[in-house]
């Protein structure tokens, strides 16, 4: 400490009143012995101390006092305690958490729960059509009557163009790239509601061809027998135990039994006739319709008593007896013949095993489906009269 400010402090402590005091403890006055004398001593003591405290003790009391230099303070580190810290430290983030999760809320709402929607069912765009006998004629129109366009074997299926008004027949996509259509009893169908009704010429069917207009007659009509499917429809036959004719002998002369092989240019593609009469003889002039195909009719005789022959090419053959030297009978319908569209289920195990790589239906699954293609096969066909 500088003179300078010592003596400004000494001066500082000597103006103070109690300072002053202290070190002038006042004498004791004789004079101090009525209340007017302590008033007056007192009054007087007081003045004078503040002419005292106003004026300096010492020097020239009218002189100012030595300006201070002034110093520039110095950056102090003011600890803050701990207690202070956490807690400004935990309402900083208590308030940034605050602040961020409002405003995650606020830009991000969250979504209230979906409820999940119902199942529907998804509607078909087409109809579906399955075949479900074993082999189906393809026709160009909705007729027995029409031109074939090709077969279709079980389980094959096909999308719906259209069908009948009566929904008896359906137009299918496709068979050899043209549609076609099938009788609706052999197959089965999802959907066919659908299916648009395709309007059609009215053409002949091959019932409503061959039988004659009844005429009408005082006696009742005969019980209606149960009229064959439509022959056209599947490449199954008709097996009716009430017919006069049944089928009791049939075959397919495949491999090693036609002439040299199924492959080779010698080989026979014919069908061996025979129609015999109750006691097993040959029946002369039996006249013998082929219900597809080509719908021609051959008369037996020619190659024998009661024997004729048929060369098959492209078209199928099902035949029945339709008359004899009595007059028109009943006849059974038998299996699809043919070359090419022919009943698959009798080509089994005829034409080469599953070793034999030319061959065709060693088993259902395996090479035999339509259509069949350079193979030579023969049949053999008895009807017999049995009433």
């Amino acid at each position: 400490m500088t003179a300078t400010e010592k003596n400004a402090e000494f001066l500082f402590e000597r103006v103070t009143p109690m300072t002053y005091l202290r070190s002038h403890p006042p004498k004791q006055l004789s004079v101090l012995r009525t209340p007017a004398h302590t008033v007056f001593v007192c009054t007087t003591a007081l003045l004078a101390f503040t002419l005292l405290a106003g004026c300096g003790w010492f020097g020239d009391q009218a002189a100012a006092p030595t300006a201070l230099p002034t110093r520039t303070p110095l950056p102090t580190f003011t600890p803050t305690p701990l207690s202070q810290l956490s807690a400004t430290e935990t309402a900083t983030e208590t308030a940034t958490e605050t602040a961020t999760e409002t405003a995650t809320e606020t830009a991000i709402p969250e979504p209230p729960p979906a409820s999940p929607p119902a199942p529907t069912e998804t509607p078909l765009a087409t109809a579906l059509l399955t075949i479900s006998a074993d082999t189906v004629n393809v026709r160009s129109l909705p007729s027995t009557t029409a031109a074939l366009v090709g077969m279709a074997s079980a389980g094959q299926q096909f999308s719906v163009n259209g069908r009948t008004s009566a929904s008896d027949w359906w137009q299918i996509c496709c068979i050899d790239s043209q549609p076609g259509w099938v009788f609706a009893e052999l197959v089965a169908v999802t959907g066919g509601e659908l299916a648009p009704v395709v309007e059609t010429a009215s053409l002949p069917t091959l019932e409503t061809a061959s039988l004659p207009t009844p005429q009408p007659t005082a006696a009742p009509p005969p019980a209606a027998q149960p009229s064959p499917p439509d022959p056209a429809a599947s490449s199954a036959g008709f097996f009716d135990p009430n017919a006069q004719y049944q089928i009791v002998a049939f075959n397919v002369l495949g491999l090693e039994e036609n002439n040299g092989g199924i492959r080779d240019s010698t080989a026979q593609h014919h069908i061996f006739l025979t129609v015999l009469d109750p006691s097993g003889n040959g029946v002369d002039g039996a006249v013998v319709r082929n219900l597809v195909g080509d719908r021609s009719e051959v008369v037996t005789g020619s190659k024998g008593p009661g024997k004729a022959e048929i060369t098959m090419y492209y078209e199928p053959f099902k035949l029945t007896v339709v008359a004899d030297p009595s007059g028109p009978v009943s006849s059974q319908i038998s299996n699809q013949m043919g070359l090419v569209f022919p009943h698959l289920p009798d080509l089994v195990g005829k034409l080469g095993d599953v070793n034999y790589e030319y061959g065709a239906c060693p088993t259902l699954e395996i090479r035999c489906q339509w259509p069949i293609s350079a193979i030579h096969f023969s049949y053999e066909i008895t009807f017999q009269k049995v009433r």
